[in-house]
């Protein structure tokens, strides 16, 4: 699909991101998120100029990603215009959930290109590591910031690592509409810095904290590895909780301590069946929540890496050519930037429903809301291209030629 000129449909999404360029940027922006979207899986530079052939070469675009703009201002911005239009209400519970992913990369002369495992090979690697903080809110994941990750070569005395990038990311997470703020994150970022960073802004955070981490109760210090087995042994309880595919059971079993590093907390240790050997300790500052929902709350954390998933595979979140770091990191939020303008239009087709109080909102797949604004977009190429023809038999046998060749292009 070739793209001349913006959807009207998507006009107002784009109006209130205005202020964060110039007039030429801004028009070019437009162009290349909505290239990105109706080019679903061709995200490259190439594909992006082919569908947009009025901007210029693919070399104009690279240069485009470097131009002054505010990347991170306006993901955060669009990201809260999102939760705006769901109606929050103070009380209610949002998730700042906070990740990353491993890139690999061929190009050895990309900044921030470092060694990394790469969990698909389950081998080492040359590529980039992200930092993504999303929101989660009624069910709906909304990315709100992301970093790329500069290994200590190239970073010099700037360097920060990936606990220090992912406190820093709390610590600027602004509280609006009166709504509770809970930090998820893996046992990875279970640091003391990112703990310091939540209880600084009153957040409570919910970590699974690795078997080798110390847990004092009274005069006894000890490894979770060796007291989760006999917590859940002699304290365990089967409860029923919910899942994706209907109902499962779980055995839970909580304890309250010391963590090492950290402080006070409440760990909920859980096992998901009878034959599993495998056990899940789930640490959090909240120590008066049940263990039930402490669990609940947890797994929401993988709306994370559906997100990532989602990016990756539909939206080129990795297809980057360019060198340097600043291109890259645009690259990254016009992924993050086109993932919101699919949950905006989203959430706008909910209508009412999206605006219920503490109602769980279910969108659309990624792919059906990518398809839905293809379909849109060339309706509005039809009408726009049907405007300038005054002849009435004319106008319907073209309209009646092109939704045919529509049809059948689908």
């Amino acid at each position: 699909m070739i793209l001349t000129r913006t959807p009207r449909f998507l006009q107002q999404t784009f109006a209130s991101q205005r202020a964060f360029f110039s007039r030429i940027g801004f028009q070019h922006f437009r162009v290349l998120v909505v290239a990105l979207l109706i080019n679903a899986r061709k995200s490259k530079l190439c594909h992006l100029a082919a569908a947009a052939p009025t901007l210029g070469h693919r070399t104009f675009h690279a240069r485009s990603l470097l131009s002054d703009w505010d990347a991170p201002g306006l993901l955060a911005a669009q990201a809260w215009r999102i939760i705006r239009a769901m109606n929050p209400q103070p009380g209610e519970a949002i998730y700042l959930v906070i990740d990353d992913t491993r890139i690999p990369k061929r190009g050895k002369t990309m900044d921030g290109v470092s060694k990394i495992w790469d969990q698909k090979s389950h081998g080492f690697t040359h590529g980039h590591v992200v930092v993504l903080a999303a929101l989660q809110f009624r069910g709906v994941s909304i990315p709100w910031a992301i970093e790329l990750w500069i290994p200590q070569t190239q970073a010099g005395k700037n360097y920060r690592k990936l606990n220090q990038i992912a406190a820093s990311m709390i610590a600027s997470f602004p509280e609006k509409f009166g709504l509770k703020v809970r930090v998820l994150f893996d046992a990875a970022y279970l640091a003391q810095s990112v703990v310091r960073a939540c209880e600084s802004k009153g957040f409570t955070w919910f970590s699974v904290a690795a078997k080798n981490r110390n847990l004092i109760r009274g005069n006894k210090k000890q490894k979770l590895r060796d007291i989760a087995p006999g917590i859940l042994r002699y304290r365990g309880k089967r409860v029923r909780m919910r899942r994706s595919r209907g109902w499962r059971w779980l055995k839970i079993a909580a304890v309250d301590g010391v963590l090492g590093r950290t402080g006070k907390v409440r760990v909920v240790v859980s096992k998901r069946s009878r034959s599993s050997k495998e056990l899940l300790s789930v640490a959090t500052n909240e120590v008066t929540r049940k263990p039930r929902e402490i669990i609940a709350i947890y797994e929401r954390r993988w709306s994370i890496e559906v997100l990532f998933k989602e990016m990756r595979t539909s939206l080129g979140l990795c297809d980057y050519q360019v060198l340097r770091r600043t291109a890259i990191e645009r690259h990254l939020h016009l992924c993050c930037t086109a993932h919101q303008t699919l949950t905006h239009q989203a959430i706008k087709d909910e209508g009412a429903q999206a605006r219920e109080k503490n109602k769980e909102v279910v969108l659309p797949s990624l792919n059906q809301q990518i398809e839905v604004l293809r379909q849109r977009t060339n309706q509005d190429r039809i009408n726009a291209l049907l405007a300038r023809i005054r002849d009435v038999n004319v106008k319907r046998t073209i309209r009646r030629y092109l939704i045919q060749e529509a049809a059948v292009a689908a």
